[in-house]
């Protein structure tokens, strides 16, 4: 119901000077429900699953599935979890140029709570070091021609050897037997930066409701 004060062509609001939507108020999960946004987005895909492609590369044409998607997400969740020292709360710096891949890593990387922060490769040593120093990354995901960009102390999981695609394709025998993560919406999902033009570059939290709520007003649209 909108205020007899808001001007319902324009949303203006004389009283505040405030534009506000006019659009109906988007349904949203319980702020106090424990959820990530990847179960939040999953939750919405139907069933049966489509069969048009999840994932797409314009330039080379390659496809993915979205059981294949699916599937990737969990066997690459299974691995992080069970070889790798990352934990809820833990921030993942990603440095690389776009790859079919990145959703899996971040859905991944989401859904056992850690925190995206993904850097521009074309940024010089010294620029990526100011963004390590601002969000303190745990472990980096690089690949062979950005690896030399970060510092010798961070750890680095290349996206582009045999050992990455492997831990997308396979899950770990005793991965069923690990405790499940609760993540909550109000829990930091993604750390970006600003572009720096007025001043040193400053780093944005952004939680995983927000990211639930930005899809449900598409999906709602």
């Amino acid at each position: 119901m909108i205020s007899p004060s808001i001007d319902p062509r324009s949303g203006f609001c004389a009283v505040t000077n405030t534009f506000y939507s006019i659009r109906s108020p988007v349904p949203l999960p319980s702020p106090s429900l424990p959820l990530s946004f990847p179960s939040f987005a999953f939750s919405l895909l139907p069933s049966p699953l489509p069969s048009c492609p999840a994932l797409l590369d314009a330039s080379t044409g390659e496809t993915i599935s979205y059981p294949h998607f699916l599937s990737q997400v969990s066997s690459l969740t299974a691995n992080l979890l069970t070889h790798f020292s990352i934990s809820k709360g833990d921030v993942a710096l990603v440095l690389s140029p776009t790859r079919m891949d990145f959703l899996v890593l971040y859905m991944s990387l989401l859904s056992i709570g850690a925190v995206v922060s993904p850097v521009n490769p074309a940024l010089t040593p010294s620029e990526i070091s100011r963004l390590i120093h601002l969000s303190k990354p745990c472990l980096a995901f690089a690949t062979s021609s950005t690896t030399q960009k970060l510092p010798s102390g961070l750890n680095a999981i290349l996206l582009d050897t045999p050992h990455f695609k492997n831990m997308l394709q396979t899950t770990p025998t005793n991965f069923e037997n690990m405790k499940q993560i609760e993540v909550l919406q109000s829990d930091l999902a993604v750390i970006q930066y600003s572009s720096g033009t007025t001043g040193r570059v400053k780093a944005a939290a952004l939680s995983h409701r927000f990211f639930i709520a930005m899809t449900a007003g598409y999906y709602n649209q």
